[in-house]
């Protein structure tokens, strides 16, 4: 039987992914430290279905220790880490941010080697300069900020490519993916180890932690469902702020997908776009009246205030990512809205 090794297993990525790879008939192996809220319960969920879980925290060196004897893998896919682009700023030190997210990565790949296995690495869109992408020109049409196309070799209409400025500001949570991006490249490119580097968008379904900074989709629906006060931030106060969306299907169909590539050959391009793309695209003026139409009719209010990592719009460029590994987008993004309204408890 062939097996696969996923870190923070018990989150909300890494749960989707080993209960997909499951039904694939692989031997599910996974690490979670059980630190995020949520996390219990999808513990409890992956051990009913006998999925193996070490309960360690993979930032301390012993936890590359999981192993008596080798086994073999066919990936390792790492997607521990802190996961808001306030971390750093917010009741998480910038000091803790950058020893879990770095450390967690170098004691993965030191795991990944004693499994010989491929190394799948999850990253995020926020690596991509934040003062680059403010001074993209856009137009206000259809309750959303729009890019005023100006194709060049890293943006168009379908969104920033894997060619766009990821020069500071990023953040601090954005600056430590691109430092793990770096330490990956450097680790498996010295010891052999083939890898991928899938810059991720925002990922979301049913299953998130219904907070504001770990998946708004979730956090708007949810909120707008517990009549809770829901605001726009900054930008006007009018919430024409664009981003894209993707399911975590969708996400694990491609992973297996780059995995039987790895097995074939070498991989030229490292990294990757993964998102919805533009059409998966939507503002929060778009996503409240979606909620007014299938919930109820609600106000949104205004916080005038500006906050640093903030962005009126970024949409991923998928186009790469697509062509080569044949990869096609299943579930669009009301079925992501439908899915979190009527299968979150």
């Amino acid at each position: 039987m062939k097996r696969i090794f996923i870190t923070g297993i018990c989150g909300f990525l890494g749960s989707n992914l080993a209960l997909y790879f499951q039904s694939l008939g692989y031997k599910v192996y996974g690490i979670d430290n059980l630190s995020r809220r949520g996390s219990e319960k999808n513990f409890k969920i992956l051990k009913n279905r006998n999925i193996k879980i070490f309960k360690a925290d993979l930032k301390k060196s012993n936890s590359i220790n999981l192993f008596k004897k080798e086994k073999s893998f066919a990936a390792f896919i790492h997607c521990a880490a802190l996961t808001s682009v306030l971390d750093g700023t917010n009741n998480i030190s910038t000091e803790f941010l950058y020893e879990n997210n770095i450390l967690s990565t170098l004691n993965s790949l030191r795991l990944c080697k004693f499994l010989k296995s491929k190394f799948i690495y999850i990253s995020s869109s926020r690596v991509y300069s934040i003062n680059k992408l403010n001074e993209l020109k856009f137009r206000i049409a259809k309750n959303k900020f729009q890019l005023i196309n100006k194709k060049n070799h890293t943006t168009s209409s379908k969104g920033v490519n894997e060619n766009f400025s990821v020069n500071s500001p990023l953040s601090l949570y954005g600056s430590s993916k691109l430092m793990c991006e770096n330490l990956v490249a450097e680790y498996c490119n010295f010891n052999n180890i083939l890898f991928v580097i899938n810059r991720c968008g925002l990922l979301a379904g049913s299953g998130q932690l219904f907070k504001n900074d770990q998946g708004i989709i979730s956090y708007w629906i949810n909120s707008w469902k517990k009549r809770k006060k829901l605001n726009y931030i900054g930008f006007g106060g009018n919430g024409y702020q664009v981003r894209d969306c993707l399911h975590p299907e969708d996400l694990s169909n491609l992973i297996n997908q780059q995995i039987k590539f790895l097995y074939k050959k070498k991989l030229k391009e490292k990294i990757f776009n993964v998102s919805g793309g533009a059409k998966s695209a939507f503002s929060l003026k778009e996503l409240s009246q979606w909620c007014s139409k299938n919930i109820f009719f609600k106000k949104v209010g205004y916080q005038n205030k500006i906050r640093p990592f903030d962005l009126k719009w970024i949409i991923l460029d998928n186009t790469k990512v697509k062509k080569f590994f044949q990869w096609q987008i299943k579930i669009s993004k009301t079925e992501i809205f439908e899915d979190i309204l009527f299968n979150d408890d």
